[in-house]
Formats: C-alpha cells, structure tokens, sequence
C-alpha cells in the first residue's frame, strides 16, 4: 500500500515538473527574443504565429502562439505585442491566409497592414521526449532577419496527449 502511495505520488510530481518545465523553458525563449529585441528600434511587434516543420497550422502551433506571445510581451520593454486575436480579424479583412508559408511581400504588406515594425514567426518539431522550437523575428521593411531563439521544451503527459500521443 505504501509502494502504491509513494509511486502514485511520485508520478504526480514528476508530471507536475514536466508540465512546470515547458512552460518555465517557452517563457525563457520569450525572454531571451525580447531581450534580442529591446536592443533594436522596434515599438510594435506582431506574432505571425508557429507552425509544423510541414508549415502547417495546427491546434498546438495554435497553442505555442498564444502562450509566447504572453510571455513575449511581459518580458518586453520598448515594444508592444500586437494582440493575436486583433491580428486574426486584420488578417480576414484584407484577405491575408496565417500560412506557414511567409515571403518578403507578405512581410511588408502585413506590417504596413498593421504598422508593426517587427514580424515574429515560428516553427516546431515533435519529437519522442521533446518539442524543438525556433523563432524568428523579421524586419518588415526589409524581411530580414534579426533575431531568433532555438529551444527544446520536455514533452509531459499533458502537451502528448493534446497531440493525440497518448
């Protein structure tokens, strides 16, 4: 009975850990992209969204893109984050599909759109134990890029089941 406790116990908290490093580790990548980007010129920044390493729009890139642009904007000091859902409507009204898929016409058309400064997009892979992001922010007058983060967040029971893996 005592086995049975401690193991129920210890399954809890170690789920508890994974969910808590998820999140812990995207909010680090928001804070290490809005650190890059404080340091430049940029006042708005718009999140284009995050999408499968197939450019695929999905209910977990859906997912990504809410949570980091929160955190994104929390950790941001001479910049405003475009609220995604104002993004969606303007997105409808002229016409414009939230692809994967972005080029230099899309990126300039889009911040003049919504005079922002800065476009932030993002892709994942899944893998077994753990979800690979990279995030990019591009100028949208010239669509370069001048900034990224690279990371991997644990996959918990919680983030595999929403992706149909358990």
């Amino acid at each position: 009975m005592k086995t049975k406790i401690l193991l129920l116990l210890l399954l809890t908290l170690t789920t508890f850990a994974n969910s808590q490093g998820f999140d812990t580790k995207l909010e680090k990548l928001a804070q290490q992209l809005a650190e890059k980007i404080n340091t430049k010129e940029k006042t708005k920044v718009a999140i284009w969204g995050f999408f499968s390493d197939k450019n695929e729009q999905t209910d977990f890139g859906n997912f990504l893109t809410e949570d980091f642009s929160i955190y994104l904007a929390n950790h941001s000091e001479n910049f405003a984050v475009i609220d995604r859902t104002h993004l969606n409507v303007i997105l409808k009204e002229h016409r414009l599909n939230a692809e994967g898929y972005i080029d230099e016409k899309t990126t300039k058309r889009l911040g003049k759109i919504v005079a922002a400064d800065a476009l932030v997009i993002g892709t994942y892979s899944i893998f077994n134990s753990e979800i690979k992001i990279r995030v990019k922010v591009l100028d949208t007058e010239t669509a370069l890029q001048f900034a990224g983060v690279i990371g991997n967040l644990p996959m918990n029971a919680n983030i595999a089941k929403f992706l149909g893996k358990l």
